[in-house]
């Protein structure tokens, strides 16, 4: 994070602290509504207690919903409207997630297993649970961070049980997803537009089986983002400041790589540009300004690499390890990535898929996404976030296309199909940051993205409660169709991970509370069929 103040009056220990605030009240709001989610008491193998679910769902949203908007109509009029908008904002981003979070607990009310049971990644998360614990080595290529912290919250709170705390784990972090979008997009951007654009992606992106892979990706964007900003602040800086700020950064981008790496595979070839075009705009500007920069640059790797080193050395070594894994995914246009069926064929695999476009097969959806990385690119080239997301997205558009195009030669996959949701993030960035800049052009001010700004003016109390239902609006019908894409099913959707999770033995034994007919797949024969 830079330390430059919003202004002359803002110091960091206060900006630490209004941050601190913001994440307290959106993580004590997340994870607050998903507890009340959790007394939703229906059958969810039954359709019908399935919508009872969804509506229930949404019944307490709105009833949050209209005592949190009271509260901050209260603290608006009678103490400080910056401090309420921000609150406003940073509650409804956990409220919006925590909906999420809720919805997944009723899915799997009954069972103590994740989505799909002891199957797939879950599976192998537990088996490394069980390793870690014995002092066995697990794998030197996977993201180390995660499967130590499950282990950690397995003995802390369900002592061998893996299952239940990698069920209760990833409700948790589905529920914070939202608070740190929004934080992560606080850095560079006034609250409503760090709402808007950072807790609306969430909802396509977020997968509720593997949330702790997703959250890297919408975390990275911004922070990279924030990064180029820095850099082309660095000549303002002290040299104390500008070395702190570079091992902070460094830190920071260490934890999300640690967590989840493939998120830098794949964004690499567009920030590496980005970077490179920055570092040529230094370049014309002065020698100073390119050395400054430099040193904050080399303080950030030399950091990165003493925290994350080894962990890199040893993906690095594994690279071009062959994935001949061909799913449902593999054999769509790859020019497509609106919408995907991940690995799970589903309903569609016998229909028309993509869903055809109206536009030369192009979908008014694609279309909107394709005018808003128009005008972004129009109204901010010189932006860092533009920069940052528009080269990532042309980054894994290339890498995609590479491997695609050598699928038949090599029998090989190479898990390019995993970039789709990396350009729908971008292109969803982008047109966040187009709508930014035509408020921006419309009002007469410059961008504050320019220079990684986080500050603007405080709207008015009525345009920003517009805007706040607006999205609380949006979050509410995101929220219960996104759960009931993950209710239990049986038609190879992804409702098929809960389905698992609902008839598989649990680990005490005994088959979970709605299992159909009392009957579920023996433990033994679940682990065995991994």
């Amino acid at each position: 994070m830079s330390v430059q103040a919003d202004g002359p009056r803002i110091r960091l220990p206060r900006r630490l602290c209004l941050a601190g605030v913001e994440l307290g009240a959106g993580a004590v709001v997340a994870l607050g509504f998903t507890k009340l989610c959790m007394s939703i008491d229906v059958n969810p193998m039954q359709r019908v207690g399935q919508v009872s679910g969804l509506a229930g769902l949404q019944l307490r949203f709105i009833a949050v919903f209209v005592v949190l908007a009271l509260l901050w109509w209260a603290f608006s009029r009678r103490l400080s409207r910056p401090l309420a908008l921000r609150l406003a904002c940073c509650s409804l981003a956990g409220l919006a997630t925590g909906l999420y979070a809720g919805g997944v607990a009723v899915t799997l009310r009954g069972t103590a297993l994740p989505p799909n049971g002891v199957l797939g990644d879950a599976g192998q998360l537990q088996l490394w649970v069980a390793d870690i614990q014995n002092g066995r080595p697990i794998s030197g290529v996977y993201p180390p961070l995660f499967p130590h912290l499950l282990t950690w919250w397995t003995e802390l709170f369900h002592p061998d049980r893996p299952g239940a705390a990698l069920k209760v784990l990833g409700l948790v972090l589905i529920a914070l997803t939202g608070p740190a979008a929004y934080l992560a997009w606080r850095m560079l951007l006034p609250p409503l537009w760090s709402l808007g654009i950072g807790v609306v992606s969430v909802f396509p992106i977020v997968h509720a089986a593997k949330p702790y892979v997703d959250i890297v990706l919408i975390m990275l964007i911004p922070v990279l983002a924030k990064f180029m900003a820095g850099l082309l602040g660095a000549r303002a800086m002290t040299t104390r400041t500008l070395l702190l700020t570079g091992a902070g950064y460094g830190l920071g981008l260490s934890a999300l790589f640690l967590w989840y790496s493939g998120w830098f595979v794949w964004s690499a070839p567009g920030a590496l540009a980005a970077l490179a075009l920055l570092l040529f705009r230094l370049g014309k500007e002065g020698r100073t300004p390119l050395l400054r920069a430099a040193a904050m640059l080399g303080t950030t790797a030399a950091v990165f690499l003493a925290v994350s080193g080894s962990y890199l050395v040893r993906l690095l070594g594994m690279a071009g390890t062959p994935d001949t894994y061909m799913y449902f995914d593999t054999f769509v246009d790859p020019a497509y990535f609106a919408m995907w069926q991940g690995d799970q064929p589903g309903q569609f695999a016998t229909a028309v898929w993509p869903l055809p476009g109206e536009l030369g097969g192009v979908g008014v959806f694609a279309l909107l996404l394709v005018a808003g990385l128009g005008v972004a690119l129009w109204l901010g080239p010189t932006l860092p976030v533009v920069q940052v997301a528009g080269l990532c997205m042309l980054g894994a558009f290339g890498l995609r296309y590479w491997f695609a195009s050598h699928m038949e030669r090599d029998q090989l996959v190479q898990l390019y199909p995993r970039t789709s949701a990396e350009l729908l993030y971008c292109a969803i960035v982008l047109c966040g940051m187009a709508g930014y800049l035509v408020s921006q052009k419309l009002t007469g001010r410059s961008p504050l993205a320019l220079i990684g700004g986080r500050k603007g003016p405080v709207p008015a109390l009525r345009t920003s409660g517009a805007v706040l239902c607006a999205l609380a609006f949006f979050f509410s019908m995101a929220g219960s169709a996104t759960v009931d894409r993950f209710m239990p099913r049986q038609d190879g959707s992804w409702g098929t991970l809960t389905w698992v999770a609902q008839t598989t033995e649990q680990p005490g034994g005994g088959c979970p509370r709605y299992a159909p007919e009392g009957k579920c797949t023996p433990l033994r024969e679940a682990w065995a069929r991994r």
